[in-house]
């Protein structure tokens, strides 16, 4: 494992993971040519916080597939 070559990473605390973590994975993401257009990820969390705020406005997977067609 990674952590037995850098033996620091395993006194850090859960929070100083998780910012590693974090940090790790812009940075990855930044370089990363498959990664998702940061764009769309915005986007994909603006519509699941309007579903969570609204639930009921949402429609099923069924009705999705008569609505474009693909029933």
């Amino acid at each position: 494992m990674i952590v037995e070559k850098y033996l620091e990473l395993a006194s850090l605390s859960i929070a100083d993971k998780r910012l590693l973590i974090n940090e790790l994975c812009q940075e990855i993401a930044s370089i990363d040519e498959e990664s998702p257009d940061p764009n769309i990820v915005k986007i994909l969390e603006e519509r699941w916080a309007s579903y969570e705020e609204n639930p009921t406005g949402a429609m099923t997977l069924e009705e999705f597939r008569k609505r474009i067609g693909a029933a």
